[in-house]
C-alpha cells in the first residue's frame, strides 16, 4: 500500500509519499507553452468547457492559462475550498461567467480529488493498483459539514482516508522532523512548544503545539475562515485596475480571471526578495497598453490592515487557559513557524516579528509542502497526536413544555479529541418527551455568553425529526407544523448518545427505549 500524507489547499495541493522514513513529494506533470514539466504542487484549480460540457481539474485547467480557446469558451473557478465552509447537503455554485449553470460542490470537489488521484498514480512512484492510505488535512477551525464532505468526497474518489489532522498539526509535525534534520529517531526525541502561523490560499490558521517525545498536544487553535492569497491577490487587483482606470467587474469572466491570476503571480514574485517595483504587463490580459509599474511600498501598506487580525490571533494564542496552564508564554515558546504560500511574503514575517521581537522566527524552506508532509510522516509512522475541538457543539431543545427554547451543550470547544483508533468520546442524554416528535436543531458556535448562549461564531449542522410516538414509523417524513403538545408520552423515555471522533466528527443515535426503534446520522449541515 502507498502511505499518504495529502493537503487539500485553496490554490495548490499537495500529496507526499512515505516509504521506509523517506518522505518524497510527488510531481504532477503540467502542460506549458514549451512543453509539460513536473510540478510538486497539483493546481486546485478548476474549469468547465463550455462546448463539450466537460470539467477540467487541476493541470488540465492551468493549461487553458497558456492555451487558451475561444474566449470565452472555458469558465475558470478558483478556491473551491472556500466553499465548503458554507457546505450543505445538496449546495450549488455557479462558475464565474455561467450564472444559469449551477453545478454541485460535491460532484465538483469528488471530481477534482479522482482527478488528484489519477495524477498520483501516474506519477510513477505509486503502484497503480495500490491502495492510497491516506492521511488528509483541513483547517483547524474547520467545521462539521466542512469536514464530512472533505472526507467523504475523497474517500468517494478512490483514497482510504485513514486519518485527518488539523494543518497546524501536520506542519508541527514537518517542524519537529526539520529542526532535527530529517533524522526520524532524532525528531521523536525533540521537546518544545512552537506556534503554527499558517497562512494560505484562503484560510489562515494558528495553532499552539507542546512537541515531547513523539508526542503532539495541540493546546489551542484559532482562525479566520476568510483569509489568504485570495484576498492578497483582490488587493493587487484593485491597485492594477485603478493604474488602468478600468472596472473589473466590467471585463468578461475569462478576462477578469486573467487579470487575478496575473496579480497572483506578481504576489508570489515577491516572495523571491526585497523589491521596490512590480511591473504589470496590460497585454498579458489581452488589453492594449503600455507596462505600468506598481510601488511594493504601496501594496503592503493596503495588506497590513488585512494581514493585522491574524496578529492578533496569534497572540490570543498565550490568553487560553489551557496555554496558560502550561506556563507556556512568549518568553519560553521555542518558534513561531511561517508555513502556507502566502507566509512567504517579507511582509508577514516582518509583521509577526515586530509583534514578537524576542520569539524566533523559523519560515518552512517548504511553505507549500509542509503541511503534506507532517500528514505523511503521521501515515507512516502513526505518532501520539491529541487533536482539540474547535468550536462548541451542541443542540436547541424545547423546555418547560415547549414554553422555550434551550441551548444544550454537548461537546465544548477546546474538548481534546481522542487520539486515533482510541473509542471516541461519548454523551448519553435521557429524557422524557412532551411531544409527539422530537425536532432537534444542532449548531456550533466560536464562544458561548455569560448565560452559556451561543454569543459568536454561530453556524446551524443538522435539523433532525424523530418521533417520540412509538405509533409513527421512524422513516415517516416529519415537519415542524406535525409537533403536537402529548402528555400521555410522559412515561416513555428517549436516549440521545453522541459520539465524537478523532476527526472531530459527531454521529448521534437517538433511541425510543420502549419499542427499541432507532436512528443514527453523522451530524453536518444539511439545510
Amino acid at each position: 500500500m502507498a502511505l499518504l500524507g495529502l493537503d487539500y489547499g485553496t490554490t495548490h495541493t499537495v500529496a507526499v509519499l512515505g516509504d521506509r522514513g523517506r518522505y518524497a513529494v510527488l510531481p504532477h506533470s503540467v502542460p506549458t507553452a514549451v512543453g509539460p514539466v513536473l510540478r510538486e504542487v497539483f493546481s486546485s484549480l478548476i474549469a468547465f468547457d463550455t462546448q463539450s460540457n466537460q470539467f477540467l481539474y487541476g493541470p488540465d485547467a492551468e493549461r487553458l492559462l497558456v492555451q487558451p480557446g475561444t474566449p470565452g469558451r472555458y469558465l475558470l473557478l478558483r478556491s473551491l475550498k472556500r466553499s465548503l465552509r458554507h457546505y450543505h447537503d445538496g449546495q450549488t455554485l455557479t462558475f464565474p461567467g455561467a450564472a444559469d449553470r449551477p453545478v454541485s460542490v460535491r460532484h465538483l470537489l469528488t471530481g477534482f480529488a479522482e482527478a488528484l488521484c489519477q495524477s498520483i498514480r501516474q506519477s510513477g512512484l505509486v503502484i497503480d493498483s495500490e491502495p492510497l492510505e491516506t492521511v488528509l488535512t483541513w483547517p483547524a477551525n474547520a467545521n462539521g459539514a466542512q469536514r464530512h464532505i472533505t472526507r467523504r468526497a475523497f474517500q468517494d474518489a478512490g483514497f482510504i482516508v485513514r486519518q485527518t489532522l488539523s494543518e497546524p498539526a501536520a506542519a508541527a509535525i514537518e517542524y519537529a522532523d526539520r529542526i532535527a534534520h530529517g533524522f526520524r529517531q532524532a525528531a521523536r526525541r525533540v521537546a518544545t512548544q512552537v506556534a503554527v502561523f499558517d497562512l494560505g490560499g484562503g484560510t489562515f490558521d494558528t495553532a499552539l503545539i507542546r512537541i515531547a517525545g513523539g508526542h503532539y498536544h495541540v493546546l489551542t487553535t484559532a482562525g479566520i475562515e476568510s483569509l489568504g492569497g485570495d484576498d492578497f491577490d483582490a488587493v493587487l487587483v484593485k491597485i492594477i485596475a485603478a493604474r488602468l482606470n478600468i472596472d473589473p467587474a466590467s471585463l468578461p469572466a475569462w478576462q477578469s480571471m486573467l487579470l487575478t491570476l496575473q496579480a497572483c503571480r506578481l504576489k508570489e514574485s515577491l516572495s523571491a526578495g526585497v523589491f521596490r517595483r512590480m511591473i504589470f504587463d496590460p497585454t498579458d490580459i489581452g488589453l492594449t497598453a503600455s507596462p505600468i509599474p506598481l510601488d511594493v511600498a504601496e501594496y503592503a501598506a493596503a495588506l497590513r490592515p488585512l494581514i493585522q487580525p491574524a496578529i492578533a490571533k496569534l497572540r490570543g494564542l498565550f490568553d487560553d487557559p489551557a496555554v496558560q496552564a502550561d506556563g507556556i508564554t512568549p518568553d519560553t515558546l521555542g518558534a513561531i513557524y511561517l508555513v502556507g504560500g502566502s507566509s512567504r511574503l517579507p511582509l508577514v514575517a516582518d509583521m509577526i516579528r515586530e509583534a514578537f521581537p524576542k520569539i524566533a522566527i523559523v519560515a518552512s524552506d517548504k511553505p507549500f509542502s509542509s503541511t503534506a508532509m507532517g500528514a505523511a510522516i503521521q501515515s507512516a509512522e502513526g505518532l501520539i497526536l491529541r487533536e482539540r475541538l474547535a468550536r462548541h457543539f451542541g443542540v436547541i431543545r424545547l423546555a418547560e413544555g415547549g414554553r422555550r427554547e434551550v441551548f444544550d451543550l454537548i461537546f465544548p470547544a477546546g474538548m481534546t479529541l481522542p487520539p486515533a483508533g482510541a473509542p471516541p468520546h461519548e454523551v448519553v442524554a435521557e429524557y422524557t418527551p412532551r411531544h409527539n416528535i422530537g425536532h432537534l436543531r444542532y449548531l456550533e458556535c466560536a464562544d458561548l455568553d455569560a448565560s452559556g448562549r451561543p454569543a459568536q461564531g454561530l453556524r446551524p449542522w443538522s435539523e433532525l425529526f424523530f418521533p417520540y410516538d412509538p405509533a409513527v414509523p421512524l422513516d415517516l417524513p416529519c415537519q415542524a407544523q406535525s409537533i403536537v403538545p402529548r402528555d400521555d408520552l410522559a412515561c416513555d423515555r428517549i436516549r440521545e448518545t453522541y459520539q465524537c471522533d478523532s476527526d472531530g466528527i459527531i454521529t448521534v443515535r437517538i433511541r425510543r427505549l420502549k419499542d427499541k426503534q432507532s436512528l443514527t446520522a453523522e451530524i453536518f449541515r444539511n439545510s
